[in-house]
């Protein structure tokens, strides 16, 4: 575990830099750039789509055939550059021909970012595969949390930055990453240049289904972002998206134990590990976020200031639930892709698909409001949760021992939600129930 948490800590500091970050934002900028800004690096995420698969093949192919991940993470830079290029050039005749504005960005800064964040992908992939933990925690750090952070952080000096050149700051930050991250693949001699095409073997398998789950991400987890930018506006996404940058935080922790797990899952290795972590993540950690639950409202209030609202209260409680239900999804999906499961997983979310798109048109239909639409996301992250573990535990020889446990915590979560804006006694009652039942599974049995 010691791994794992080195691989998270990236998502702890980060966290007191977004405490420093988002309330300078504000009060220099305002709301409306700060969720122009946000927007940005939301968008940023396609390259997750866009990468074809090939960060999570290069660690299932390395765990399948450790003596050659060296020429598998050659292989994996050659496509990489293929991909890379075809951008380009869908960039250039773009500017040259068309002159279609994506998201009203400034377009260069759009396509070096996409591209920047595919290379990273990879090299991040490359740097699992060789279970460089430290070093992929550092640089995590930098490229995800304070190339984000720092330029907002500048306008304490330099309150004339506008916001093309806060992304640019965030885009020259990013590049300064892959190009030293690149520099010491090529110095540790971690990539070997061979014709062999052993990555191309997993892509077969996995990158169909790794493309089309980062496409499905991209519309669970980013299509309301992009309904409140289009339909609510800047200063929408802004209130929505201060507490996802709160409490987003806890999915750096389970990306780092599914980075740590990987690599082992899919040698076959680290079973009784990955169990001690699903019950780390639906017994422990959750205790603690609720027990900070009636300090919610001291804690914002001093955090933001004038910029506190009752809505970004209720809000950081629901979506504090989903930070939860999201993570345990990470450690759940890391089982699906380790064992070549993709598709199933694909499967399981897109019979789900419909019914959350409905869902969140009628919210943005009747409602426009912030409240409804994560509730919408908190029921798709329930749904999509137990019907993983389900599968999962049907599919694999080894069962979960704890499926009872699991299930009475997500009830519990529901529950103390729910009591946490009714009453706060029944709230702590349910709440020490929940610590008695956790603590006597977790360290007593």
């Amino acid at each position: 575990y010691i791994n794992s948490f080195i691989l998270s800590s990236p998502g702890f500091i980060s966290i007191f830099f977004s405490l420093f970050a988002i309330p300078i934002h504000l009060n220099i900028l305002g709301s409306e750039n700060f969720g122009n800004y946000i927007f940005f690096h939301l968008v940023l995420s396609f390259s997750f789509l866009l990468s074809l698969g090939i960060p999570k093949s290069i660690i299932i192919a390395s765990g399948r055939n450790k003596n050659h991940k060296k020429e598998i993470s050659f292989e994996a830079i050659k496509y990489t550059i293929f991909i890379t290029f075809l951008i380009f050039i869908t960039h250039i005749i773009n500017e040259k021909f068309f002159l279609l504005n994506f998201f009203k960005f400034n377009q260069t800064f759009l396509m070096c970012g996409i591209i920047i964040s595919i290379i990273y992908l990879v090299l991040e992939g490359i740097l699992q595969a060789n279970k460089k933990f430290v070093f992929l925690s550092f640089n995590n750090f930098i490229f995800y949390s304070f190339s984000l952070s720092f330029p907002s952080i500048l306008l304490i000096f330099f309150k004339e930055l506008n916001l093309e050149d806060l992304i640019l700051i965030s885009i020259i930050i990013k590049l300064i990453v892959i190009l030293f991250v690149f520099f010491i693949l090529i110095n540790k001699k971690l990539i070997n240049k061979s014709k062999k095409t052993f990555l191309i073997k997993t892509l077969k398998i996995n990158s169909i289904w790794l493309t089309l789950n980062s496409f499905l991400v991209q519309i669970y987890e980013m299509f309301d972002k992009y309904l409140i930018k289009i339909l609510l506006g800047s200063t929408s996404l802004a209130l929505y998206s201060i507490p996802q940058q709160l409490t987003g935080k806890l999915s750096v922790l389970s990306r780092g134990f599914s980075s740590f797990l990987m690599p082992y899952l899919s040698s076959g290795s680290k079973l009784k590990d990955y169990e001690k972590t699903l019950k780390i993540f639906f017994c422990i950690i959750p205790l603690f976020i609720f027990i900070l639950f009636p300090f919610y409202s001291f804690i914002l209030n001093i955090w933001l200031g004038d910029s506190f609202k009752t809505e970004i209260l209720i809000l950081t409680k629901i979506f504090s639930i989903i930070a939860i239900l999201s993570s345990i999804s990470h450690i759940l999906i890391t089982r699906f892709e380790a064992e070549q499961l993709s598709k199933a997983n694909f499967n399981l979310e897109i019979m789900f698909l419909p019914i959350f798109i409905i869902i969140l048109i009628i919210v943005f239909l009747n409602y426009n409001s912030l409240i409804f639409i994560s509730l919408a996301i908190l029921i798709k992250e329930l749904v999509l949760n137990i019907v993983r573990i389900l599968y999962l535990n049907k599919k694999l020889s080894n069962k979960f021992n704890n499926l009872k446990i699991y299930f009475i915590n997500i009830i519990f979560y529901l529950l103390l939600l729910l009591f946490s804006f009714l009453n706060l006694q029944i709230f702590i009652i349910l709440l020490t129930i929940l610590i008695y039942i956790n603590v006597k599974n977790v360290f007593f049995n």
